[in-house]
C-alpha cells in the first residue's frame, strides 16, 4: 500500500476518531434495526398478514423465504454499492444506503395485507425486502471501512468492531420496540396493526444517522487509493482476477458466524413459540439476552485483540461454537426461560467474539482500491449462506423430523467448517495493509 505524501497528509484535516466510531456504530445500528424488525415480524406475525391461507408452519416458512429474499439481494448490494464505494467514496455511499433502507422499511409499515390486495401484497413485500437487502449489502462494508481506514495501525481491529456493534444494538432496538409495542397495544392489536409501528418508526431514526454521517470526513486510505490509476478499473473484476483467494477465505470465516447467529435469533423464535409453546415474550426476551451478550463479547474481544492475535481469537471462538452447539439445543429444549437464555447467551459469547475481530481481519485482506467490494462480497455471500438459508433449513428439519437434534448437528458441522477457515486465515499473511490489532 502506498503511503500518503507529506503534502497530502498536511492538507488533510484532523480526524475525530470518536465521531468516526459513532458514524460507524450508530448508522449501522439504525440499518440493522430496520433489517431485524423484519426478522422479528417474519417469525411472529407476517405469516398471518401476508400468507393467511396456509398452515401455520408453512406460513412461517414462506415468511422466512421473504426474509431470505433480502439476503439474496445483499451480494447484489455489495457489488453495486461496493463499486460506488471504491469509486466515489465510503461516505457518500453510506448515506445512500441509509436512505434506501429507511424508505423500504417505512413502506412495509404502510403496506396492505393479503386480505386487502391479494397476491399483490406478498409481491410488494418481497420487492421492499429486496430493497432492504440491497441497502444492507452496501452498508456493512462502508461502515467497517470508515472505522478501519481512519484508525492507526494498532487500533484497526478495535475501530472495525464499531460497525459490528451495530448488529447487537440494532437487534436490541428491534426486539425492544416489538416487545414494547406489544405490551402497549395488546396481542390482538399487535397482530392486526401494531406490528406496523416498529417499521414506521424508521422514518424517525434515518435523519439521525444521516446527520451523523454527513459530518465525517472521507477515509484517508481511500483518498490515497483514488490517486492511483488502478482505482479507475472495475473493483469487482479486480477482486476476482487478483484476490479471489482472499474472497474465499473471508467467505469461509464469516459463514458459520451467520449460520449460528440466525439459528440463535430467528430460528429460536420459531422453535420456542411453535414447538416448545413458550410465550412470544419469552423468546423475544432471549433475543434481548443475545443482543446484550453479543455486544459485550464484541467489545471485550476487540480490546483483547490489542494484546493477542485477532485471528487466534476467531479460531478459539469457532471451536467454542462447535462444542456449544449440542448443549445449546439441549438447554433450549427444556422449555424453561432461564435455560433458553443460558443457551442463547452462551452461543453469543463465541459469536460476538469472532464477529468482532473478523471485520478488520477480512477487510485488510483486500487492497484499498477494491476493499469495499471485496470485504462486502465476503460478508454478504456468507450472509446468504448463513443467514438467508439457515432459518429455512432448520425450520424444515424441525418440521420434517419433529426433533431439534438435526439442527444441532447442522450447527456443529458449520462451526467445524468455520474453525478450518479461521485456521487458514491465521496462516494467511495480510500483505496489503498493516497488521490488525
Amino acid at each position: 500500500m502506498n503511503s500518503p505524501t507529506p503534502s497530502a497528509a498536511a492538507q488533510r484535516p484532523s480526524v475525530s476518531l470518536p465521531r468516526v466510531a459513532a458514524a460507524s456504530a450508530i448508522g449501522t445500528a439504525i440499518e440493522w434495526y430496520d433489517f431485524f424488525i423484519y426478522a422479528q415480524a417474519a417469525a411472529l406475525v407476517l405469516n398471518a398478514v401476508f400468507f393467511p391461507e396456509t398452515a401455520p408452519m408453512t406460513g412461517i416458512l414462506l415468511s422466512f423465504a421473504t426474509l431470505g429474499a433480502g439476503f439474496v439481494a445483499r451480494p447484489l448490494g455489495a457489488v453495486l454499492f461496493g463499486h460506488w464505494g471504491d469509486r466515489i467514496g465510503r461516505k457518500k455511499t453510506l448515506i445512500v444506503t441509509l436512505v434506501t433502507m429507511g424508505g423500504a422499511t417505512f413502506a412495509i409499515g404502510l403496506m396492505p395485507g393479503y386480505e386487502q390486495i391479494g397476491l399483490a401484497a406478498p409481491i410488494l413485500l418481497v420487492l421492499c425486502r429486496l430493497l432492504q437487502g440491497l441497502a444492507v449489502g452496501g452498508e456493512w462494508g462502508g461502515a467497517a471501512l470508515i472505522g478501519i481506514e481512519h484508525a492507526p495501525a494498532r487500533k484497526k481491529t478495535l475501530y472495525g468492531s464499531f460497525a459490528q456493534l451495530g448488529s447487537p444494538i440494532g437487534l436490541l432496538l428491534a426486539t425492544g420496540v416489538f416487545i414494547g409495542t406489544g405490551a402497549i397495544v395488546g396481542d390482538a392489536a399487535m397482530s392486526d396493526w401494531g406490528w406496523r409501528v416498529p417499521f414506521l418508526l424508521s422514518i424517525i431514526l434515518v435523519p439521525i444517522g444521516f446527520l451523523i454521517r454527513s459530518k465525517i470526513a472521507e477515509s484517508p486510505e481511500f483518498e490515497e487509493a483514488l490517486r492511483n490509476q488502478e482505482s479507475r478499473k472495475a473493483p469487482l473484476a479486480r477482486v476476482f482476477q487478483t484476490q479471489f483467494t482472499q474472497l474465499l477465505i473471508g467467505l469461509g470465516a464469516f459463514s458459520a458466524v451467520f449460520v449460528t447467529y440466525y439459528l440463535m435469533t430467528s430460528f429460536m423464535l420459531v422453535y420456542a413459540t411453535e414447538t416448545l409453546h413458550m410465550p412470544a415474550s419469552v423468546s423475544q426476551s432471549a433475543n434481548l439476552v443475545a443482543a446484550v451478550v453479543q455486544g459485550c463479547a464484541i467489545v471485550i474481544a476487540a480490546m483483547a485483540a490489542s494484546r493477542f492475535n485477532p485471528r487466534a481469537i476467531a479460531a478459539f471462538s469457532a471451536v467454542g461454537l462447535l462444542l456449544w452447539s449440542g448443549p445449546t439445543f439441549w438447554l433450549a429444549g427444556m422449555a424453561d426461560p432461564l435455560y433458553l437464555y443460558v443457551a442463547v447467551g452462551g452461543a453469543m459469547v463465541f459469536i460476538g467474539a469472532s464477529y468482532s475481530v473478523l471485520a478488520a481481519e477480512v477487510a485488510q485482506l483486500f487492497s484499498p482500491e477494491n476493499r469495499y467490494t471485496g470485504a462486502s462480497l465476503s460478508y454478504h455471500f456468507a450472509a446468504v449462506l448463513g443467514g438467508g438459508l439457515s432459518p429455512v433449513i432448520a425450520t424444515a428439519m424441525l418440521d420434517a423430523t419433529g426433533s431439534v437434534w438435526p439442527v444441532a448437528v447442522f450447527s456443529g458441522v458449520i462451526a467445524f467448517a468455520m474453525a478450518l477457515s479461521c485456521a487458514v486465515l491465521a496462516r494467511f499473511q495480510i500483505g496489503s495493509t498493516p497488521e490488525a490489532g
